[in-house]
C-alpha cells in the first residue's frame, strides 16, 4: 500500500491549479482578440487552411495591383489611338473635300500644309510614351518606335502582365499592327505625280533606274551554259524591300500631302479606300482595348468576390464563438475559485490536529 505524503499532496494541488490557470489564461487570450486558433497546435488542419487563404489573399492583392497598372496603361493607349482616329477622320474629310478638280492649286497648297501637320501629329502619337516607356514599340519599350519618316523600329511582341491565376493581358502594342496594313499587303496607291507636270520627269527617272543591270556569272567547269550574264531584275529574282512595302497611316498622309502639292485630284480620290482601311484598323484596335479592359474589370471583380468567400471561410475556422467563449471563461473562473477553496482546506491541516 503506497503512502501519500504531504509533498505529493502539495504537488497535486499545484498541478491542478496550474492546469486550471492555463485553461483560464487561454480563454482570456481568446477573449482579448476573439481568435480561437492562437497557434498551429490549437488546430493543425484548420491552420493549414488559414495559411492557404492568407496566401491566396496576398496573390489577389498583387493581381489587383497588376490590374491597376494594366488598366492605366491601356487607358493611356486608348486615348492615343482615339487621337489618331480623329486625325485620320480629319484627313479623310480633307481628302473628300479636295477630291474634285474644281479647286484652285493655291488652296490645295494650303491644305497640304495642314496635312503635313497631321502627319507630324501621327508620328508624335506613334512615339508617345508613358513615363519613360514607349507604348507602341512592342518589347522595345525604351527604343523610339518610329523614325521621322514613319519607319517602324520596334518589334512585333507584346508585354503582358498577370491579372489573375494564369490570366495575362497585354499592356504594350506593336505599332506595326496598328499603323501598317497586314503583312503581305502591297501598297495600292499610285504615284502622286501621275497626271501632273512632273510625270514625264518621273517616268524618265524610272526608265533610267529600271534599266536592266547585268551581273557577271563565273561559269562552272561542268556547266554547259553558254550565257555568262543574266539580268539582275529578272522576274524570278527575289522581290526587293520596296516591292514588299506596305501602306501605312504615315504613307497615306504623305501621299495625300504630295498629291495636294502637285494638284492631282485622281490620286486624292484613290486614297479614300486606304484612309477607310486605316480608320477601320484603328476602330478594331480600340475595340480590342475595350474588351481587354472589360476582362481586367471582370478579373478584379472575381478576385474581390473570392476574397469575401475566403474571409467568411477563414472566420469560421479561426474566429471564436463569443457566446461559447465567455460561457467557458465564466465556468473556468468558477473552477479556479473552487480549486483555491479546496486546496486551502486541504493545506490548512497542521501537526497539532493529529495529537490526541
Amino acid at each position: 500500500m503506497s503512502r501519500v505524503s504531504e509533498g505529493s499532496t502539495i504537488h497535486a494541488v499545484n498541478f491542478s491549479i496550474g492546469k486550471t490557470k492555463e485553461k483560464l489564461e487561454n480563454l482570456q487570450l481568446q477573449g482579448s482578440n476573439l481568435k480561437r486558433v492562437q497557434k498551429p497546435s490549437d488546430d493543425p488542419v484548420g491552420n493549414m487552411e488559414i495559411l492557404s487563404i492568407r496566401s491566396r489573399k496576398i496573390d489577389g492583392n498583387q493581381y489587383k495591383r497588376n490590374a491597376s497598372v494594366a488598366k492605366a496603361q491601356l487607358s493611356f493607349t486608348e486615348n492615343a489611338i482615339e487621337e489618331l482616329t480623329d486625325i485620320m477622320v480629319k484627313a479623310k474629310e480633307l481628302t473628300i473635300s479636295q477630291s474634285s478638280n474644281i479647286f484652285d492649286p493655291a488652296i490645295r497648297q494650303s491644305v497640304a500644309k495642314e496635312v503635313a501637320q497631321l502627319h507630324n501629329q501621327a508620328i508624335s502619337i506613334g512615339n508617345r510614351r508613358l513615363g519613360n516607356k514607349y507604348i507602341f514599340g512592342g518589347h522595345k519599350t525604351l527604343t523610339k518606335p518610329f523614325s521621322d519618316e514613319g519607319k517602324y523600329l520596334g518589334d512585333s511582341k507584346q508585354t503582358k502582365v498577370e491579372i489573375g491565376k494564369d490570366i495575362f493581358v497585354p499592356i504594350t502594342f506593336d505599332g506595326n499592327s496598328i499603323f501598317f496594313e497586314k503583312n503581305g499587303t502591297a501598297m495600292k496607291s499610285e504615284s502622286p505625280l501621275k497626271n501632273s507636270p512632273f510625270e514625264n520627269i518621273d517616268k524618265q527617272f524610272k526608265t533610267k533606274r529600271e534599266a536592266p543591270q547585268f551581273e557577271e556569272i563565273i561559269p562552272d567547269n561542268n556547266s554547259e551554259l553558254d550565257i555568262n550574264r543574266i539580268p539582275a531584275n529578272d522576274p524570278a529574282a527575289p522581290k526587293s524591300l520596296a516591292e514588299e512595302a506596305r501602306s501605312s497611316i504615315f504613307t497615306n498622309l504623305k501621299t495625300l500631302e504630295n498629291a495636294l502639292i502637285t494638284d492631282n485630284h485622281e490620286i486624292i480620290q484613290d486614297l479614300l479606300p486606304g484612309l477607310d482601311d486605316n480608320i477601320d484598323r484603328l476602330v478594331q484596335a480600340r475595340t480590342s482595348l475595350g474588351s481587354t479592359m472589360n476582362k481586367i474589370d471582370y478579373s478584379v471583380s472575381a478576385i474581390e468576390k473570392n476574397d469575401i468567400i475566403n474571409e467568411e471561410y477563414k472566420s469560421k475556422i479561426e474566429d471564436a464563438d463569443v457566446a461559447e467563449l465567455f460561457t467557458d471563461l465564466s465556468r473556468q473562473q468558477n473552477v479556479l475559485n473552487a480549486t483555491y477553496k479546496s486546496s486551502a482546506q486541504l493545506m490548512n491541516n497542521n501537526l497539532m490536529k493529529y495529537i490526541n
